[in-house]
C-alpha cells in the first residue's frame, strides 16, 4: 500500500515556492572582451557533445554511487559542507574539498554523463498518482545532494582560477537543473529552478574572479526560457486527475448511483491521503458523501447546464455524479486561471496571476461548505509563487548578460558607458519582467545595475548589483 509520508504536494510548493527580495550583490569585477571565437563558452551541452541515452538512469547511478555516510556522522558532514558553501573562495581549505570529492569521483562522472545524453525520460509516469508523488517527492533531496557536489567543484575550479573547467561544471549544473526541471510535476520544476538558481550564482562568482572569460554571448545563447514550464504543468494535469478514479467515465454521462459512490469515496481516499487533509467526508465514507451530494445537488445541476451540459443529461445523474463533476469542473476552472498566465509573455502574466490567485481565495470562502471542491482545491499548487521563482532566473540571466556587456564596453573603450544605451559592441538585454531596461548609474569606483520597478512586478522579485571595477 502506498504510504505517503512526504508532505502532500501543494503544501510542500507553498512552503518552498515563496519567493523572498535578495540583498544587493556586491561584486568587483576587470573589463573583459568577447571571447573568440563568440562561442568558445557555452552554459549548455552542444550538439556534438551529445550522446544517445536517457539522462535519468545516469542521475540515478549517480545518485547509487554515493558513498555510504554513518548516520551518527551526518550532522558533521553537514556542518563541514556548509562552512565550505559559504567560505570566501580565498579562505576554502581547497585541499580538503579535493579529498572530500574524490570520494565522489564516480557520482560526478554519471552526473556528466547524464547531462550530455539526448533525452531525459524520469520513470515516475504522472498517471500513476500516488506512487508517481511519493517517488517524485523523494528524489528531491537527492537532486539536491547531487547538485551540491557539483557546485564544489566549480568553487574549487574557481578558487584555483581554472575557469575553464569551472565554466564547464556551471554548464553541467545548468543542464541537469533543466533536466530536472523539465520533468512531469511542478515539483521537480521548482527544484529545477533551485538548482539553476545555484549555478547562475556561481557563475556570478566566475564574473567577479580577476582575469575571468566574459560570458556574455554563452548567456545570450542560452534559450528563453531557461527552463520549459510546460511538461511540468502537463504532468501535473495528468497527476491531479489520477487521484479522481472514475472520471473518465463520470465525464460521458449518467452511470448508476453506486458506480458514481464508488468513484467519490476512492477520490476522497486518494486526495485526504496526499494533502493531509482528515475532513468530515473522509471520516464518514459513503454516508458524509451522500448527505452532502444531496445538499449541494441543486446548485451542481445549475452550475453544469450553465457551462454547456445538456440539461436533461444533468437530470439523469445522480446527485454524487453532479456534485463530483461540478466541484472537479469548478477547480479546472481555477486550475486552468493559473495555468494560461504561465504560458504567457512575463511582463503580460503578473497581474493577471496575482487575479487568478484572487479567485481562488474568493473561491475558498464563497463555497466553504463544498466539502468536495475544498478537497480538489487542496492539490491546486502554489503556481503564482512557482511562476515567480521562474520569472527571478529570468531577471537573473539578463542582468548577468547585461553586466558582462559592461564588461565588454569597458574593455574596449577604456572607460565604462555613461548609460547602457553608450553599449554599441553587443546588445543589451531589456529587463524580461517589463521589457524595459535596467536601471544603470555610474559610482566613483563603478556601477550599480538594478532591475526596473513596477506596479505589478512583486517587489521581491527585485534584482541589484553594486559593482566595483577593478583598475
Amino acid at each position: 500500500m502506498t504510504r505517503f509520508h512526504f508532505p502532500p504536494l501543494a503544501v510542500l510548493l507553498c512552503a518552498a515556492a515563496g519567493v523572498a527580495q535578495l540583498p544587493p550583490v556586491s561584486i568587483s569585477i576587470d573589463p573583459a572582451l568577447e571571447p573568440k571565437p563568440a562561442l568558445r563558452y557555452e552554459l549548455l551541452p552542444t550538439a556534438r557533445e551529445r550522446v544517445s541515452g536517457n539522462a535519468a538512469l545516469h542521475y540515478a547511478k549517480a545518485a547509487l554511487a554515493r558513498p555510504t555516510v554513518d548516520k551518527a556522522r551526518v550532522p558533521e558532514e553537514e556542518k563541514k559542507l556548509a562552512a565550505w558553501d559559504d567560505a570566501p573562495l580565498d579562505k576554502l581549505p581547497v585541499a580538503d574539498v579535493k579529498a572530500h570529492l574524490k570520494e565522489y569521483a564516480g557520482t560526478l562522472r554519471e552526473l556528466e554523463h547524464g547531462t550530455r545524453c539526448q533525452t531525459c525520460e524520469w520513470d515516475a509516469a504522472p498517471t500513476s498518482g500516488p506512487v508517481a508523488l511519493d517517488q517524485t517527492i523523494a528524489a528531491q533531496p537527492v537532486y539536491r545532494d547531487l547538485a551540491r557536489l557539483l557546485l564544489l567543484r566549480a568553487k574549487v575550479e574557481l578558487a584555483e582560477r581554472r575557469y575553464d573547467a569551472a565554466v564547464a561544471s556551471i554548464r553541467t549544473g545548468l543542464q541537469f537543473g533543466k533536466h530536472v526541471g523539465e520533468g512531469p510535476t511542478l515539483i521537480q520544476l521548482l527544484v529545477g529552478y533551485a538548482i539553476t538558481n545555484t549555478f547562475l550564482k556561481r557563475a556570478e562568482e566566475l564574473i567577479a574572479c580577476p582575469g575571468s572569460p566574459n560570458l556574455y554571448w554563452a548567456l545570450a545563447a542560452l534559450p528563453r526560457p531557461l527552463i520549459d514550464p510546460r511538461p511540468g504543468l502537463d504532468g501535473e494535469d495528468l497527476l491531479n486527475e489520477s487521484f479522481l478514479p472514475g472520471l473518465a467515465e463520470l465525464r460521458k454521462g449518467p452511470v448508476a448511483n453506486d458506480k458514481a459512490l464508488d468513484a467519490a469515496e476512492a477520490a476522497v481516499k486518494l486526495l485526504t491521503a496526499a494533502t493531509g487533509d482528515n475532513s468530515l467526508m473522509a471520516l464518514g465514507g459513503r454516508v458524509a458523501i451522500s448527505g452532502h451530494a444531496a445538499l449541494h445537488h441543486e446548485s451542481a445541476k445549475k452550475e453544469l447546464t450553465a457551462r454547456g451540459r445538456d440539461a436533461n443529461t444533468v437530470k439523469a445523474m445522480p446527485a454524487v455524479q453532479a456534485v463530483y463533476l461540478n466541484a472537479f469542473e469548478a477547480y479546472r476552472e481555477l486550475a486552468d486561471d493559473h495555468r494560461k498566465w504561465f504560458l504567457t509573455p512575463l511582463p503580460e502574466a503578473f497581474d493577471g496571476l496575482a487575479k487568478a490567485s484572487a479567485r481562488v481565495k474568493k473561491a475558498q470562502k464563497d463555497r466553504e461548505g463544498e466539502t468536495l471542491f475544498q478537497t480538489f482545491l487542496l492539490v491546486l499548487p502554489a503556481v503564482e509563487k512557482l511562476h515567480h521563482a521562474g520569472a527571478r532566473t529570468e531577471r537573473r540571466l539578463a542582468a548577468l548578460r547585461a553586466l558582462e556587456a559592461v564588461r565588454v564596453h569597458a574593455a574596449n573603450a577604456a572607460e565604462l558607458p555613461k548609460a547602457l544605451a553608450d553599449i554599441k559592441k553587443v546588445p543589451v538585454p531589456a529587463d524580461p519582467l517589463t521589457d524595459r531596461p535596467f536601471a544603470f548609474v555610474v559610482t566613483p569606483d563603478g556601477f550599480t545595475l538594478r532591475s526596473p520597478e513596477s506596479d505589478s512586478v512583486p517587489k521581491a522579485l527585485g534584482l541589484s548589483f553594486e559593482v566595483k571595477v577593478r583598475k
